[in-house]
């Protein structure tokens, strides 16, 4: 696969993801030369009736530094209607200024309205409602051009150039009553992204909570999603990143570290208050990788630390938690691969790489997040931001998922949904209905949107394709706008030719494909492929995953821990990643530094030197716990090139803050030098991260004892035997046993034979 480089620029990458890019917000104002900003609000009803009034409100802002006088505003239409989709895409990217086709404005007295003076910065509402007999057109069934053009006096005097304008589509459908209008249905199935990019820091605080909060209080993105689309009981389908979720929790709960709390006086925090920002990353963290957590890029990780807002962001995400999970259960959901993984990059490498264990976890966080909000039954599935994916990732997809991909990844299938047998099930979203409408108002407002949705859906119904569903995504930053309650949205999309459906209807209905044919090859760019996660930020994912599941093994108590850090690590490999992958890249190796870290308090302490006076004798060594929570730990033993052996130590389990002491029993057959690492590890042998060294002199001085002692028994048993021996050759020597000499025995004073006895009988 192409990988791209490290540092790809930032107008690359977001071409490459266009349908998050062109649709992030809601805001495209009419050209800069419109002194007025006109909007549409709402429009009753959403497709030109056959009798009744076509009513039209909105706003009118002056936001030029002059004040305009004798304001009025015209309600003007297309004479001819559009016929054909081609034309109805073409009609939506034309320029603001670009003229409709239209008889005029309807000038007729009682057919605008006068709104008076407008000061700079200043802005007034209108309502125009014009009777359907009075609008200029001519009745054929087709879209409409519908507009609404602001004409009035400035210091220059006054012209008839609109001063300020709007405009959308409206459809006509043949009459419900006759042939046609019997024939021409349709079914649409909306898709609605449930996402943001969520972005951690090195001790898993969330980031940008300033961004959060904004997008969760009343009135944010968020919130005006929740609301519109919650709220309807018409079928629709949300395609969720469980991310999201996880998010606005954080939020909720003040927005709390990775880390249990520490023992008090330990004195070797990791972090005396880990705020996760720019700077706040612990310093150790960067010896670990080489890196530090201070690379955000810009990327909001200014606004990381902190409770993200206080009890207003509290307050604000628990209410948008309770909606969602309100309305949850009355809705069809494709759960995303936490964080909305880059599959496209995750699925590219060989089948068996290690790289694609990342695409089974961050399924597996899918639904275990889901499942902690109470949604237990959404489809697990795939909807690239890009709407593209290569060969290689749908044919290893999980078959039992489905997935979302752009009409532009299969330009000639002939169905929306295309159910290849043993694979997963492509949905297939129509890129032009999904587009917006027309310039110069909010392409993606909710009105504008709507009216694109229903026109588009209106010459579906009048084609040759009407028996297939129109399957439309929103962006996935879709903002319907400041105005959406008032766009009455999913009320203007109830109308008798079209059924709304969901994605599980859609498969449902789709034609099996015929028996022995080839599934087609999806399009993929090269410029997309070069767009893919570097296979670095793959690796880091997966190794912060690791060192997660070590931490959740030590911990005897908690069993939040490894679930955590897994999410963090995945996020390293999210689809929006592709934005900043070297900024990621460096967070994630950030948060593995900070893991070891923390699991490095956990720690062995021993003697510098120990001298051994045998050949086995203890060792006394210290574990030490200065986490806040119960932990399991073992010990790892190595002496390298040294025939001194330690016997295994089971695993112990210490409380916060304990100390325990622990025996090793040591043996060495030679006398020596020999150098032992003791390294704390979780109950399955992996590493903690604390380490000590230290020097054990073996001299088997018992041996030598031992030694000397036999010697000097030979010796007494040599000398007791040398004296035997002489004293037995001496009495052998005298035929008997020497008499004893000296006064006792009668001898002489200078010793000689004594007096009185012949020298003969001495002998005798």
């Amino acid at each position: 696969m192409g990988v791209a480089p490290a540092a790809a620029p930032a107008a690359a990458v977001e071409q490459a993801s266009a349908r998050v890019t062109s649709m992030a917000t809601a805001v495209t104002d009419a050209p800069p030369s419109a002194p007025l900003r006109v909007t549409l609000d709402s429009l009753v009803p959403s497709t030109i009736p056959r009798t009744g009034a076509v009513t039209v409100t909105g706003r009118i802002v002056n936001r030029s530094d002059e004040t305009w006088s004798s304001l009025n505003v015209y309600l003007l239409t297309s004479a001819t209607p559009i016929r054909s989709r081609a034309d109805l895409a073409r009609a939506a990217d034309t320029e603001a200024t670009a003229p409709i086709g239209g008889q005029g404005r309807l000038t007729t007295p009682g057919l605008f309205e006068p709104v008076g003076d407008l000061a700079p910065g200043e802005s007034v509402s209108y309502r125009l409602s014009v009777p359907r007999h009075d609008l200029a057109i001519s009745g054929e069934p087709g879209v409409y051009w519908v507009a609404v053009h602001v004409l009035g006096a400035s210091a220059e005097g006054r012209d008839l150039v609109a001063d300020g304008r709007a405009r959308t589509f409206m459809p006509l459908l043949p009459r419900p009553g006759s042939g046609a209008g019997a024939r021409d249905r349709t079914r649409l199935a909306l898709v609605v992204p449930l996402e943001r990019w969520v972005r951690r820091g090195a001790a898993g605080r969330l980031q940008d909570t300033e961004g959060w909060l904004q997008a969760v209080q009343a009135d944010g993105r968020l919130d005006r999603l929740l609301r519109l689309t919650g709220r309807t009981r018409q079928p629709l389908t949300w395609a969720l990143d469980p991310a999201l979720l996880d998010a606005v929790s954080s939020l909720a709960r003040g927005n709390p570290p990775l880390d249990p709390a520490e023992t008090a006086g330990s004195g070797s925090s990791p972090s005396a208050s880990p705020t996760d920002g720019d700077a706040a990353s612990p310093s150790a963290s960067a010896g670990a990788d080489g890196s530090s957590d201070g690379a955000s890029g810009g990327q909001g990780g200014g606004q990381g630390g902190g409770q993200g807002g206080g009890g207003v962001a509290v307050d604000a995400a628990r209410r948008w938690l309770e909606v969602f999970r309100r309305e949850a259960p009355s809705h069809d959901i494709v759960a995303l691969p936490y964080g909305n993984l880059d599959v496209a990059s995750v699925l590219s490498h060989p089948s068996g790489s290690p790289l694609q264990k990342l695409y089974v976890t961050a399924g597996r966080l899918s639904t275990d997040t889901l499942a902690r909000h109470g949604v237990t039954d959404a489809t697990p599935g795939l909807d690239p931001l890009g709407g593209l994916l290569p060969a290689a990732a749908l044919r290893r997809a999980d078959p039992g998922s489905v997935v979302i991909l752009s009409d532009e990844a299969f330009p000639d299938a002939g169905q929306p949904a295309l159910t290849p047998a043993g694979r997963a099930p492509v949905v297939l979203t129509d890129s032009a209905a999904g587009s917006g409408g027309p310039a110069p108002n909010s392409r993606f407002g909710a009105l504008n949107l709507r009216q694109r949705l229903l026109s588009d859906a209106a010459l579906h119904a009048m084609s040759s394709a009407r028996d297939q569903p129109l399957v439309v995504s929103t962006p996935s930053a879709w903002d319907p706008g400041a105005t959406w309650s008032q766009s009455a949205f999913f009320h203007g999309l109830h109308v008798p030719w079209l059924d709304m459906v969901d994605l599980s209807s859609v498969l449902a209905t789709a034609s099996p494909p015929a028996r022995g044919s080839a599934a087609p090859a999806p399009v993929y760019p090269d410029a997309q492929r070069a767009q893919e996660l570097p296979a670095a930020n793959l690796r880091a994912s997966l190794h912060l995953d690791r060192v997660g599941g070590v931490f959740d093994r030590l911990l005897k108590d908690n069993r939040t821990v490894g679930g955590t850090v897994s999410r963090m690590a995945v996020l390293a490999s999210s689809g929006y990643a592709r934005r900043a992958p070297t900024d990621v890249l460096a967070h994630a190796r950030a948060a593995r530094g900070y893991v070891r870290l923390l699991m490095s308090r956990v720690r062995v302490e021993g003697p510098e030197f120990v001298m051994m006076s045998g050949e086995s004798g203890p060792i006394q060594v210290t574990l030490a716990n200065d986490l806040a929570e119960r932990v399991t730990v073992g010990l790892a033993v190595r002496t390298p090139g040294s025939d001194l052996r330690i016997d295994p130590v089971e695993p112990v389990t210490l409380g916060p803050g304990r100390r325990t002491s622990i025996r090793l029993e040591t043996h060495s057959r030679h006398i020596g030098v020999h150098s032992v690492v003791l390294l704390t590890t979780d109950a399955d042998g992996a590493p903690l991260g604390s380490r000590t060294q230290f020097t054990v002199r073996t001299s088997n001085v018992s041996t030598v004892v031992w030694v000397v002692m036999g010697g000097g028994l030979a010796l007494l048993v040599v000398a007791i035997g040398v004296r035997l021996f002489r004293r037995v050759r001496r009495r052998k020597a005298t035929h008997g046993p020497l008499l004893p000499r000296g006064p006792s025995s009668g001898s002489g004073p200078e010793g000689g034979p004594p007096t009185g006895r012949p020298d003969r009988e001495l002998r005798t």
